[in-house]
């Protein structure tokens, strides 16, 4: 009788649910993403593709101030054209990908 009554609690407890819910808004969230051992440009990019997804607007990075006068400016366009592993604040923002081929891809 022992015997048949543990091996029913162990089915028992093996067969429960675990109750452990995690959403889709669990799993791309920030501090999910970074826990996980994501990087901070994979988390942007997972931010910015379903912003564009959802057709929902995705605030933009603020330029700082110094950052708009003309000498500034160049310099740093300057560097940019030199490095191109800087932000310029480009990349995946709106986006028209052609599906089809045409003359001007050769």
């Amino acid at each position: 009788m022992k015997k048949s009554f543990i091996i029913l609690s162990l089915i028992s407890l093996i067969t429960l649910p675990a109750f452990a819910e995690l959403t889709v808004e669990d799993s791309i969230s920030r501090d999910y993403l970074k826990n996980h051992g994501y990087s901070d440009a994979t988390i942007n990019i997972t931010h910015k593709s379903r912003a564009q997804a959802n057709g929902e607007p995705l605030a933009a990075p603020e330029e700082k101030d110094y950052y708009n006068q003309p000498v500034v400016k160049y310099v740093r366009r300057f560097f940019m054209y030199l490095d191109p592993s800087l932000d310029e604040h480009k990349f995946m923002n709106d986006h028209n990908i052609n599906t089809t081929s045409r003359y001007d891809d050769l």
